[in-house]
């Protein structure tokens, strides 16, 4: 990791973002998902959308805290006299929980049962996370769990709303449809050689380090958003005609949130000076969702976005190989955990 990436990843220049509230075009008629919407950049993300006029779905696992964030947004909105003749949207809490594959097979049920036969998907915001655990339980199915609630359970649910996603976009112009991942400036500065071990995947007992676990944890959203590109790529070439979702991965940046409350104390009172309010989290995430210079051709030469909206300078090289496959000089380390991701959710795909 370079010092310029680094820099401008910690301190990114003030008041940068191309998207904010204030220039986000219209979502009347749109749908989103957001997950962990209820707190830190979900909820911000959340309350923006339906301020803009978006039909968005908080999931989370707790309802309390999904009806009070539902609760605060439209307070925000009912106080705001500034702009009376702005079209809102609307709020619905769906359950899900991320160490628990089963919830999240029926958190994507309810959401498309909810939608109807004439739903939509345009933008699917995986937002929800965990910061690094000591000592971090396994999911109900057995999972790791930093990788359980940053990766597998995502890409589960994403599997699962692939279809109303790819129907979305073929009813709406292209590389407006996508799925945004969300990764950390750590995956450059502490996960492995090719982002996750080899043994790892072999063997999840065998990394017990939560700050690898937790860097590698995200390293793997952006390899999942790289080969569901490339896997779209694939079904192409092999005649497939179902239009494009953009996938897009990249680094919101750091933020007060609640993801902190897994973190030593003396850790978060060194890091508190460089964290910033977590809306500027969300902008990033507006620009990743909608904007322009966004599309399937950039995130498939590797694209990353990092903090406010902009793209990386250029990434670890052997994180870079990963990305592609031993056939074109690369580890494949992306399209193996792919694979191993695919095992480990099958019994909740059909």
């Amino acid at each position: 990791m370079s010092f310029a990436s680094g820099w401008t990843q910690f301190f990114p220049p003030r008041n940068g973002a191309p998207l904010t509230e204030s220039n986000l075009r219209s979502q009347v008629g749109k749908v989103f998902i957001v997950t962990g919407g209820s707190s830190g950049l979900g909820y911000h993300l959340s309350r923006v959308l339906y301020g803009a006029g978006g039909k968005v779905y908080l999931l989370t696992r707790t309802r309390q805290h999904a009806d009070d964030a539902i609760s605060r947004i439209k307070a925000h909105y009912h106080d705001d006299r500034q702009d009376t003749a702005a079209q809102r949207g609307s709020l619905d809490f769906i359950y899900m929980d991320l160490l628990d594959f089963a919830t999240v097979k029926a958190a994507a049920e309810q959401f498309l049962e909810l939608e109807g036969p004439n739903g939509r998907l345009d933008v699917l915001f995986n937002n929800a996370g965990t910061g690094a655990v000591s000592n971090a339980p396994k999911s109900k199915q057995g999972c790791e769990y930093h990788f359980c609630v940053n990766s597998i359970g995502t890409i589960l649910l994403t599997r699962l709303l692939t279809p109303i996603l790819s129907k979305t976009a073929a009813q709406n112009p292209k590389d407006t449809v996508r799925v945004v991942w969300p990764a950390s400036v750590l995956v450059e500065m502490m996960s492995p050689k090719d982002g996750i071990r080899k043994t790892f995947l072999e063997n999840p007992d065998s990394v017990t380090d939560q700050n690898e676990l937790y860097s590698s944890s995200k390293t793997a959203n952006w390899f999942l958003a790289s080969e569901f590109s490339r896997r779209q790529v694939a079904d192409h070439s092999a005649g497939t005609t179902q239009p494009r979702v953009v996938h897009i991965a990249g680094n919101p940046g750091q933020y007060v949130t609640n993801i902190w409350r897994s973190i030593p104390a003396l850790t978060y009172y060194l890091t508190r000076p460089i964290l910033r309010d977590p809306i500027h989290g969300m902008e990033t995430y507006l620009w990743m969702a909608f904007s322009d210079s966004v599309t399937f051709d950039r995130v498939m030469a590797g694209g990353y976005a990092i903090c406010d909206g902009r793209w990386h300078p250029g990434q670890r090289e052997d994180l870079l190989l990963a990305l592609k496959g031993v056939d074109q000089g690369g580890s494949g380390r992306a399209s193996e955990y792919f694979d191993w991701c695919d095992a480990a959710v099958k019994d909740f795909v059909n």
